[in-house]
């Protein structure tokens, strides 16, 4: 055996190889500072190499990280004993009052693979847990990591933490995760931000180098600006109150049905239709801006109740704060009011268990009288009250790490569980294809921030089949196929297209605006105005602007749906604005005309 056979073990993700040759390189006398130098961390760098080069995605890299594991399993306590230290010690967690965690393990696992030793706190992290395992551990590095908007805050009490634990000039901190920028590391003194788990680790090493970090891949914040187009010299004209504008009558005439399938078919609609997303959070912390934003901006979209004979068992509530059991038997932990949880225990870490999925075909139970009756009262435009996610339900009942690694090791268990779950969503949504419903949907989170988070051929393999028979059987009874995805998919977005699905909401502004641009006339896109960024930071003319340049460059004679979450963090004056802007009233200043939003949209 010699280090690039082991090496190569690791780039591939081959763990069983990794170990044996590791045993066997020890066994034969070679030092496991050599394995570490001129294998392990060079195949750990050649991943990440390959990932921001877009060859890896992140099957790849947690494969590579378990072949990596299993040999240092074998190699640290010789390392100990012998005297060689790791380059540093990284603390990391993400914080308090966030329970997402998957982008955080893979940051650790790559710092681990870099040299590293690692302090994994979890999730949920007070600051003074924070600083207690930076004191105990003499740790050199923190990283700090979240999801949610509405957490950021705690990050900022974290960096107070350590400044007053007198620790803070021992530390170097790096924070990353979705809603994080370089401007916000900036805005709370920590030392960086990193956009991805490669950046981590060539910062982390440049800061036990006391190498400077600037220019070092942490670019500036996008700011909303180039969001929303060149800079201006004078901002735009804010949108006047609806109240004192009389809608065209042309769209008076047309009900909110009749809107959203003249959008869907490229056909004239007379405005641009409306669906805001309210999340639990909104109507509990912004009760009255809600309300006003529910009277002002009616949604010209509704969901059909499920009318079941029989109910799964389900247990607890999906948003309050606790655990909740859904209905195919998944329990997610939550931590904050308002919005849903995560799984934290997955039903199938042992693929023994596979039996004991429950498929809820309770949900097959529909009465389908009382669905169109629904359908019959109601003038707006109907969605079917499921939305099968193929994808995120083997997360959910594998975990995702062990998902993602399943789909390059193949076991059979796997193919044997997305046979039977999609049997199942066929069912379902063929038993929603006979009511009154004007459109079937589905949903599967596909991109991380910045990439696809499986290869593109994978997801043609795999997952492409199944989104075909559903958009099948949709068109095959006349109703049309919405579908949601978080995330960079622009990979897949062709596909999507070629497949004939009607409308898809997506993070438009991760994508960027101008690339899925490209595709305007060809599908609609159902929203979404950037809730990581513009719904929570940005100014209401800066917000209005980038409503402005969605319409600009998404709508083709339709194909554009005016659609954004009010959820954790985003303004409730931004929301207002995003709808006033595309109410598609004439552009009336509001200097000097006492047009202006309700008091509780003032900035």
């Amino acid at each position: 055996m010699n280090e690039p056979d082991l090496l190569h073990a690791v780039l591939h993700g081959d763990h069983r190889s990794a170990e044996t040759l590791t045993d066997a390189a020890l066994t034969g006398g070679v030092g496991p500072e050599s394995l570490l130098t001129t294998a392990l961390i060079p195949a750990m760098d050649e991943v990440g190499r390959r990932f921001e080069d877009g060859l890896f995605f992140l099957p790849d890299l947690l494969v590579a990280a378990r072949a990596m594991k299993a040999a240092l399993a074998l190699i640290r306590p010789r390392l100990t004993t012998g005297g060689v230290q790791p380059l540093g010690t990284v603390v990391i967690g993400t914080v308090a009052g966030d329970q997402h965690d998957i982008g955080k393990n893979i940051v650790a696992a790559m710092l681990e693979g870099g040299g590293f030793e690692v302090i994994d706190l979890g999730y949920d992290v007070a600051p003074e847990a924070f600083c207690a395992a930076v004191r105990d551990r003499g740790a050199r590095i923190v990283g700090l990591s979240a999801l949610l908007t509405t957490t950021l805050p705690v990050m900022g009490a974290t960096m107070a933490a350590l400044q007053a634990a007198g620790l803070r000039d021992t530390v170097k901190v790096l924070i990353g995760g979705a809603p994080a920028t370089a401007a916000f590391a900036a805005e709370i003194g920590a030392d960086a931000y990193a956009a991805k788990g490669t950046l981590a680790v060539r910062l982390a090493r440049a800061f036990v180098a006391d190498m400077p970090i600037v220019g070092v891949g942490s670019a500036p914040a996008a700011t909303y600006e180039s969001a929303s187009g060149p800079a201006r010299t004078s901002p735009p004209e804010l949108p006047p109150d609806p109240a004192s504008v009389s809608a065209p009558a042309t769209s008076r005439s047309l009900t909110s049905r009749e809107i959203v399938k003249r959008t869907l078919d490229f056909a004239s609609p007379p405005r641009i239709p409306r669906n805001l997303w309210l999340l639990p959070w909104a109507g509990q912390h912004h009760p009255e801006a809600v309300a006003q934003l529910q009277e002002r901006f009616p949604d010209d979209f509704i969901g059909c109740p499920g009318y079941y004979a029989s109910e799964p068992p389900c247990t607890g509530d999906p948003y309050a704060v606790g655990t909740y059991r859904d209905d195919w038997g998944c329990t997610f932990e939550n931590l904050q009011s308002g919005i849903i949880g995560d799984v934290k225990q997955p039903l199938l870490n042992d693929w023994g268990d596979l039996d004991k999925v429950h498929i809820p075909r309770e949900k097959l139970s529909l009465d389908i009288a009382k669905a169109n009756a629904f359908c019959r009262a109601t003038d707006r435009f109907v969605m079917m009250g499921r939305c099968p996610r193929p994808f995120e339900r083997l997360q959910f009942l594998r975990g995702t790490a062990n998902l993602l690694m399943d789909l390059v090791d193949r076991p059979p268990e796997l193919l044997e569980l997305i046979d039977r779950m999609h049997t199942f969503y066929c069912e379902e949504l063929s038993l929603w294809a006979r009511t009154d419903v004007d459109a079937l949907s589905i949903m599967d989170d596909w991109g991380s921030q910045h990439s696809l988070l499986i290869a593109p051929d994978t997801w043609r393999e795999l997952f492409k089949p199944l989104y075909r028979d559903y958009i099948e059987i949709a068109h095959g009874a006349g109703k049309y196929l919405f579908m949601h995805s978080d995330g960079y998919i622009l990979d897949i977005l062709p596909d999507l297209i070629e497949l004939g699905l009607d409308a898809l909401n997506s993070q438009i502004f991760c994508v960027g605006l101008d690339e899925v641009g490209r595709f305007a006339g060809r599908i609609t896109f159902w929203g979404e105005l950037d809730r990581q960024q513009i719904l929570p930071h940005a100014s209401r003319r800066e917000t209005a602007a980038v409503a402005e340049r969605m319409r600009s460059t998404l709508f083709r004679d339709g194909g554009f749906i005016a659609q954004c979450e009010f959820g954790p963090g985003a303004r409730p004056e931004n929301v207002y604005t995003f709808f006033a802007t595309l109410e598609g009233a004439p552009r009336v200043s509001t200097r000097g005309t006492g047009c202006r939003p309700p008091s509780s949209f003032r900035p």
